[in-house]
């Protein structure tokens, strides 16, 4: 599957499926609380291609404080990641994941991706900044883009929307790990501003 994000902003965007066309998900940030309460506090809601929520990310300032996938309260990045640890080589990030021991979360300064380690194949990427894709992968003419590129678990272990979470995760790691230019949330307009006084909230009980 090769979804395209529709913005530059990656959690202020949607995916769409480069083969059909047709909607996969949609991530809208929204701000809660603003400076005077300390760092800013803000919550990306991930929608899939029918309205229906399947994750949110809880921010203080640009660090992911609460992650919910479906109907499951992840935690923070330690316990999305399931590691305390993280092994740094030199030029390369490598994470397990929770749901493989042979899957490992991978990040270069120049690349992201899901490993499959005993094939050696890689079952999820991040094309940051690529030339415009196609369904068969190869390139057209114009101005690069984002995709996610993601084949399923062979035992569904990992749903979709979890490896679209991880990977951008990932990213905001690989940009503090390599000096890299830090994620910026965009300014909220006065819509937006209004819609998160007003919107109503989900019950959590």
């Amino acid at each position: 599957m090769l979804l395209k994000f529709t913005s530059e902003d990656l959690f202020d965007t949607e995916l769409v499926d480069v083969a059909t066309g047709q909607l996969a998900f949609r991530l809208s940030t929204a701000v809660l609380t603003g400076p005077s309460a300390g760092l800013v506090r803000r919550e990306t809601e991930i929608r899939d291609g029918a309205g229906a929520i399947v994750a949110t990310i809880g921010w203080k300032g640009r660090s992911p404080e609460s992650i919910t996938l479906l109907d499951e309260s992840v935690g923070g990045l330690v316990e999305l990641f399931a590691s305390s640890t993280i092994q740094f080589i030199p030029k390369e990030i490598s994470i397990p994941t929770r749901f493989d021991t042979e899957y490992l979360w991978t990040a270069t300064p120049d690349s992201l991706y899901l490993l499959d380690y005993d094939s050696d194949t890689r079952m999820a990427q991040l094309h940051m900044h690529a030339p415009a894709l196609k369904a068969t992968h190869a390139p057209l003419p114009g101005r690069g883009a984002v995709y996610l590129e993601l084949s399923p678990h062979p035992q569904g272990l990992a749903p979709p929307v979890e490896i679209l979470v991880t990977l951008l995760m990932l990213d905001i790691l690989r940009r503090g790990r390599f000096n890299l230019t830090p994620y910026a949330f965009a300014p909220p307009s006065r819509f937006r501003k209004a819609w998160a006084r007003i919107r109503p909230r989900r019950n959590t009980i």
